[in-house]
C-alpha cells in the first residue's frame, strides 16, 4: 500500500500525457478513461474502509502514513459517481455510510459521509501522520488517540480544534503542522488561543489559515508559547483587528517563511494611520534573522513593511513575494531590492507607472540580483521596452523561469534571452510585435539546458498575428528542437468571435489576461486601469455602443474605472460575467475587489450571468447567504441550496 493514491485526486492522469495525444483522443474515448478513473478512485478508497473492517487480505489500513479525507469528499461530489459505481461503493458493509442531503433532490451528503467512513478507517491507521479533510470536532476529538505519530493536521474548520488541544498534548507527541482553511466565529480568537495554549508548548513549527477568519491579537499572543519553534507563518486574508495587532508576534523571531495577505479590502493604512503598529511590526520583521522567504500580498504600503528587510544585511532571503503595491509609490523599495543577492525566486505584482520612471530604477536593481531562477514581473512592467527585457537577460544568467509584461517587445529581444541557457519557461505578456522568423530564429540556438521550454506569447498585436501555418511550423520547431511547447494568443477576446457570429460588430477592452490550460489558472496579468478606461472612450467616442457585455476585472482599480466609464457615456445596457472563480476552482477575483463590484458595477448591470460558485461569494459577501463555504483550492463543488 503505497502512502499516496496514485489516482488521488481524479488521478491528474492528463498531466503525463502529451498534449496532441489528448487532442487527437475521441470524445467517447476520454468518457471511457475518465469512467474508468472513477471506478478505480471509488475501487480505492473502497478497498481502504473494508481494510479497516477486516474484510481484505492485507490490513493495508496499517501502513498509512497520510489520510486525505478531501479527497474522498471530491469523488462523492464528483459527476461521475453515480448509478453503477455509486452502488458498487456502498455495497455490503459500507451502506450504512451512505448519507444524503435533506434537500428535494437527496445528493449524497460527502461530509457526512467522509466524516462516517474516517469513524471506520481511523480505528486501524495506527502509522499515520498526516490528517485532513473537513473533519467534525465530534470525529476529531475520538480520532485524535487513535493516530499517536500524528504531524500534521489540517481539519478545514478551526472550529473541529476546539477542545483538540489537551487530546493532542496527551496522545500526539509528534504533532507540529497545522493548516485551517478558516474560522469566521466571534469567539474564534479566544478558542484559537486555547487550542495554542493546550497543546505541547514550543512545538508547533508551522500554522497556515488558507482564508478568511477571526484569528486575531489573543491567538498571536499566544503563539509566542511556540516562539522557539514556529518556523513558518502563513496567514491569508488577514482581518482588521489582526491587521492592528501585527505587532504582538514580536516573540516568534524563529521565522524562516512568512506569509500575510491583507483581508480587510486594504483599508488598513498602518503606516500612516497606525504608526505604532506599523513601527512595532517592522522592528519585529526585522528581528527575524533566520527570515528565508516573505510574501506579502493586498497591504496597503506592503512595500514600506518589507523595505526594512531587504536592508538589513543580517538577512538572506531567497524567496520574496509582493503583491498589490502601488509602484509611482516604491522607489525605495526597487532600490533596496539590490541588497538581497541572495534572493533565488522574486514575484512582483502592483499598479504599474504609467510615466515610466520606475521602471529603470526597478530594472537597475533586478540586474544585480544574478542568482534569480524565477523571475515574475506581473503590471509592474508594463512600460518595460526592448532595451529594459533585454538588459535584466543579459544580467539574469540562472532563470529559469521568466513572466514579464512589457510594450510594443520586438524580435530584437531574442538573441539577449538565447542567453539564458537554463530557461524553461517565458511567458511574454507585453504587447508583441514578434514574427515567425525571429521566433524560429530564437528556437535554433536553444540547448539542452532549455529542454521542455514551454515559450508562451500571450499579447500579439493584431497587426503581427501569426498565421495557423506559422504557429504550427513553431510548434513544430520547438517540439523538435527541445521537446518544448509554443502558446500564443492575440490581445482580444473570445466574446469578440461570439459577437460577430451573431451579426453584430465588437469592440474590445482588454483588462486582464490568463496563463490557464485545462488544468488551472496559472497567472493573472492586469492591464493598467488607466489604460483599460482609455481603451473604453475610444470605443465608445468613435463607433458608439448599444450594449456592453463585461467579463474579467480582476482588481477592484478596474472595477472602478470601468463602472465610471459606464456612467460617463450614459448607462448603456450592460451584461455582466462576474468573472471570480473559473471552473477548475481558482479564484480570479481577490477578496477586495468583490465589495466594489457588488456596490460600483451591479446597480448598473442589466444582466447578471455568475456560475454557482461566483453566485454564492456575491452573495456571501453582500450578507444573503448564510453557512457559506470558501472556494476550495482544489475543487469547485456544485450547489444546489441557493
Amino acid at each position: 500500500m503505497h502512502n499516496f493514491s496514485p489516482v488521488t485526486n481524479r488521478g491528474s492522469s492528463d498531466v503525463d500525457v502529451p498534449a496532441q495525444e489528448r487532442a487527437a483522443t475521441t470524445y467517447n474515448a476520454r468518457l471511457q478513461q475518465e469512467e474508468a478513473m472513477i471506478i478505480r478512485w471509488a475501487q480505492l478508497w473502497r478497498t481502504i474502509a473494508l481494510s479497516a473492517m477486516e474484510k481484505t487480505l492485507f490490513p493495508y489500513t496499517h501502513y498509512i502514513r497520510a489520510l486525505n479525507l478531501e479527497d474522498l469528499e471530491e469523488l462523492l461530489e464528483d459527476s461521475k459517481f453515480k448509478d453503477k459505481v455509486s452502488t458498487m461503493f456502498f455495497k455490503g458493509g459500507l451502506s450504512k455510510c451512505k448519507k444524503q442531503t435533506n434537500g428535494a433532490r437527496g445528493r449524497l451528503d460527502a461530509g457526512s459521509i467522509s466524516n462516517a467512513l474516517g469513524e471506520i478507517i481511523t480505528r486501524s491507521t495506527p502509522m499515520v501522520e498526516e490528517l485532513s479533510g473537513k473533519i467534525t470536532n465530534e470525529s476529531l476529538l475520538r480520532w485524535i488517540p487513535r493516530v499517536p505519530r500524528l504531524r500534521l493536521l489540517s481539519p478545514w474548520y478551526g472550529g473541529s480544534l476546539v477542545g483538540a488541544g489537551p487530546l493532542l498534548r496527551q496522545h500526539c507527541h509528534a504533532f507540529k503542522n497545522l493548516s485551517l482553511w478558516g474560522w469566521n466565529h466571534d469567539d474564534a480568537d479566544q478558542k484559537f488561543a486555547d487550542f495554542l495554549n493546550e497543546i505541547n508548548p514550543q512545538t508547533l513549527e508551522s500554522l497556515e489559515i488558507f482564508s478568511y477568519s477571526a484569528v486575531g491579537p489573543e491567538s498571536f499572543l499566544a503563539l509566542s508559547c511556540h516562539r522557539e519553534s514556529l518556523m513558518e507563518l502563513k496567514l491569508n486574508s488577514v482581518n482588521e483587528t489582526a491587521l492592528k495587532s501585527l505587532n504582538m508576534l514580536a516573540g516568534c523571531t524563529n521565522l524562516t517563511k512568512l506569509l500575510l495577505t491583507d483581508g480587510s479590502n486594504r483599508f488598513i493604512d498602518l503606516k500612516n494611520a497606525h504608526k505604532d503598529v506599523f513601527l512595532e511590526t517592522v522592528a519585529w520583521l526585522r528581528s527575524c534573522k533566520k527570515l528565508r522567504a516573505i510574501t506579502i500580498r493586498d497591504f496597503r504600503g506592503g512595500q514600506d513593511l518589507i523595505t526594512p528587510i531587504l536592508l538589513e544585511n543580517d538577512i538572506r532571503l531567497t524567496h520574496l513575494e509582493l503583491k498589490g503595491y502601488v509602484m509611482a509609490d516604491a522607489r525605495d523599495f526597487h532600490q533596496a531590492l539590490s541588497n538581497q543577492p541572495s534572493l533565488l525566486e522574486l514575484h512582483l505584482q502592483g499598479d504599474s507607472d504609467e510615466a515610466g520612471e520606475g521602471g529603470p530604477v526597478l530594472v537597475e536593481s533586478l540586474s544585480q540580483l544574478v542568482n534569480l531562477t524565477d523571475l515574475r514581473l506581473q503590471d509592474v512592467s508594463d512600460y518595460f521596452t526592448d532595451e529594459m527585457i533585454g538588459r535584466l537577460a543579459r544580467s539574469l544568467p540562472k532563470l529559469e523561469g521568466w513572466y514579464t509584461s512589457g510594450w510594443g517587445v520586438t524580435d530584437t529581444i531574442w538573441p539577449d534571452i538565447a542567453r539564458l541557457q537554463s530557461l524553461r519557461r517565458l511567458d511574454m505578456a507585453a504587447t508583441s510585435r514578434f514574427t515567425a522568423e525571429g521566433i524560429l530564429d530564437f528556437i535554433l540556438t536553444l540547448g539542452t539546458g532549455n529542454k521542455g521550454l514551454v515559450l508562451a506569447v500571450m499579447m500579439g498585436e493584431v497587426e503581427y498575428n501569426l498565421s495557423d501555418e506559422e504557429q504550427n511550423m513553431i510548434r513544430d520547431t520547438i517540439a523538435a528542437r527541445v521537446d518544448g511547447r509554443f502558446e500564443f494568443q492575440l490581445q482580444r477576446e473570445a466574446d469578440q468571435k461570439v459577437i460577430t457570429a451573431h451579426m453584430c460588430y465588437a469592440m474590445t477592452a482588454t483588462t486582464a489576461l490568463t496563463a490557464q490550460n485545462t488544468l488551472g489558472v496559472h497567472d493573472i496579468h492586469h492591464i493598467p486601469p488607466a489604460f483599460v478606461g482609455k481603451q473604453i472612450d475610444a470605443c465608445i467616442e468613435d463607433i458608439g455602443v448599444d450594449v456592453v457585455k463585461i467579463g474579467m476585472l480582476a482588481s477592484a482599480e478596474t472595477i472602478n474605472i470601468v463602472a465610471d466609464a459606464l456612467e460617463r457615456h450614459g448607462k448603456p445596457p450592460c451584461v455582466l460575467d462576474p468573472v471570480m472563480v473559473s471552473t477548475s476552482g481558482s479564484q480570479l477575483l481577490p477578496d477586495s475587489a468583490i465589495e466594489t463590484l457588488i456596490t460600483r458595477l451591479l446597480p448598473l448591470t442589466t444582466i447578471l450571468t455568475p456560475n454557482i460558485p461566483e453566485a454564492r461569494l456575491l452573495l456571501h459577501h453582500a450578507n444573503l447567504l448564510h453557512n457559506f463555504t470558501p472556494v476550495s483550492p482544489r475543487s469547485v463543488t456544485s450547489s444546489y441550496d441557493l
